[in-house]
């Protein structure tokens, strides 16, 4: 995007030694700070507002400002900003790096090592081998299964077993990325004015809410049409021929595998299935139908044809690139008598009706899936997946007395930086990204995709933005206990992303 002159090549190379060294410099900063942010409650919509230095809003705001770049807050909902922090370049092009500040509950508290999943304790984590690691945090240790392709870095590029973690909720989705953010643009603004130079255009990083629930705080600020950059003019520009927009790039940035570029996700299909029967004095159960048992009965046929519904999609689905669809049945199941579930510690049901039939009960099901072939459109694609769910409860499931139906909740469509991976390693953006990891790292990383979504589904869709669909540091059980990140690669990520805004904008003439 930018241009670098060959006669300024030195003046290049003193600006990015400046930024690492500004990395380092402030890199036992940066770890209190994200201290500060893990032992910090940040549920999805209640985030805080910037103007309150108790909530991680405030205190990411309060942060940022201390970098003498430009700072904005956006309110997205009541007690839920966005925090837009601006490096200004005098050119139009715009490199943003987007990280959300929001954070899944800490489900059972009593689970967690030592009973505070926000106490933000140091520990290490320790490598196993077998796609197991085990967490030291005090006396305590635990052990865990990790994702085969985080066993792959440390089995392929890491001559230690031992790294040290930062533990609690959020710790690695997502406030590691948030702090290798803050660091990079401090790090550019430092060095920018100690070299006495300017990049060719503006590097924006978006702290947002929202992103594990409704995608609400990436939406107001890259979406909407009256979003943050839509109305400071960076959604206008030139576009190519698949419509992408050639003066803005982007990131996602989520934990994931130490900065191994992800170049797509599936998309998600989240349906909710009700069962409804009839109520009965539980002493006469022949008088009722049971809508609980009949839920369990889909339920099981649902889990037991997970294989042969993954079969029949994949002669409808293109899995090149992102693999096949999966699906996760009975996630959420609630029935008649429930009144409300809540997690003090752990969970506790207030209930009535133990004595009666139950005559209704919901559950859900979550579907990841790929792209559909002959370039269907997303309706074509939703009836798909839910009449393979229909068919498969029609055919496996006899019904006596009762009946269901099913309502779509969350529809996502899939995200691909290109249609191979192949395509994908040719793109600028993601050799910069890969160039950028080997340098500091020691390696250059290989592809990878996700199994989960990231905010790069409405950057790439509606924003039209090319952007990078997953890049963070490394940790590990995000959405479970026992969350962790690596504190060596935050600090590691924030060169990478400095870097890399570097090579997306070049220096200014």
């Amino acid at each position: 995007m930018g241009s670098t002159k060959p006669d300024s090549a030195d003046r290049l190379r003193e600006f990015e030694a400046a930024v690492i060294a500004a990395v380092d410099h402030r890199a036992s900063h940066a770890e209190a700070i994200l201290k500060d942010l893990i032992r910090t409650r940040s549920p999805s919509g209640s985030e805080g507002a910037a103007r309150d230095p108790h909530t991680v809003v405030g205190k990411v705001f309060a942060a940022a400002r201390a970098h003498e770049t430009d700072v904005e807050s956006q309110t997205v909902a009541r007690g839920s900003d966005n925090v837009i922090e601006i490096l200004r370049g005098p050119g139009r092009p715009a490199f943003v790096m987007e990280a959300h500040m929001d954070a899944v509950p800490e489900g059972e508290t009593q689970r967690w090592l030592d009973g505070d999943p926000y106490s933000g304790a140091e520990g290490w984590v320790e490598y196993l081998g077998h796609d197991r690691i085990a967490l030291h945090v005090g006396p305590a240790t635990y052990e865990a299964a990790i994702r085969p392709r985080m066993s792959k870095v440390w089995e392929q590029y890491r001559a230690d077993r031992r790294r040290r973690i930062l533990y609690g909720r959020g710790s690695f989705d997502n406030k590691g990325c948030v702090v290798s953010a803050m660091l990079a643009m401090e790090a550019l603004a430092q060095a920018s004015r100690g070299v006495g130079v300017q990049l060719g255009g503006s590097v924006i990083a978006a702290y947002t809410v929202d992103e594990e629930e409704s995608a609400s705080g990436v939406r107001r600020f890259a979406c909407d049409s009256d979003s943050w950059l839509a109305t400071n003019g960076y959604l206008s520009g030139p576009r190519d021929a698949r419509g992408m927009l050639t003066e803005i790039s982007g990131v996602a940035l989520d934990g994931s595998y130490g900065w191994t570029p992800v170049v797509g996700h599936r998309g998600a299909l989240q349906i909710a299935i009700t069962t409804r029967g009839r109520a009965a004095h539980a002493a006469t159960p022949e008088l009722g139908v049971n809508a609980v048992e009949a839920m369990a009965r889909i339920i099981v046929a649902l889990s037991d044809g997970r294989g042969e519904i993954a079969a029949r999609l994949e002669r409808e689905l293109e899995t090149s690139l992102l693999g096949p669809a999966t699906m996760a049945v009975g996630s959420t199941i609630v029935g008649g008598g429930v009144r409300a579930v809540r997690m003090d510690g752990k969970p506790h049901v207030d209930r009535s009706g133990v004595n009666a039939v139950p005559h209704w009960c919901e559950a859900t099901v979550d579907l990841r899936f790929p792209p559909a072939r002959n370039h269907a459109t997303d309706e074509e694609t939703k009836t798909l997946l839910l009449a393979a769910v229909r068919e498969h409860i029609e055919a496996n499931v006899s019904r006596d007395g009762w009946s269901y139906e099913i309502q779509e909740l969350v529809w996502v469509p899939p995200v691909a930086m290109a249609p191979t991976v192949e395509r994908a390693a040719a793109l600028p953006l993601v050799q910069n990204a890969r160039r950028r990891a080997a340098q500091i790292l020691g390696y250059e990383p290989e592809l990878e995709t996700a199994p989960g979504g990231t905010d790069a589904t409405f950057m790439m869709h509606e924003a039209h933005i090319p952007t990078i669909v997953e890049l963070g540091p490394a940790g590990g059980l995000s959405h479970d206990v026992h969350e962790f990140v690596e504190i060596d690669s935050v600090i590691a990520g924030a060169k990478i992303l400095a870097l890399l805004a570097i090579d997306q904008l070049g220096l200014a003439d």
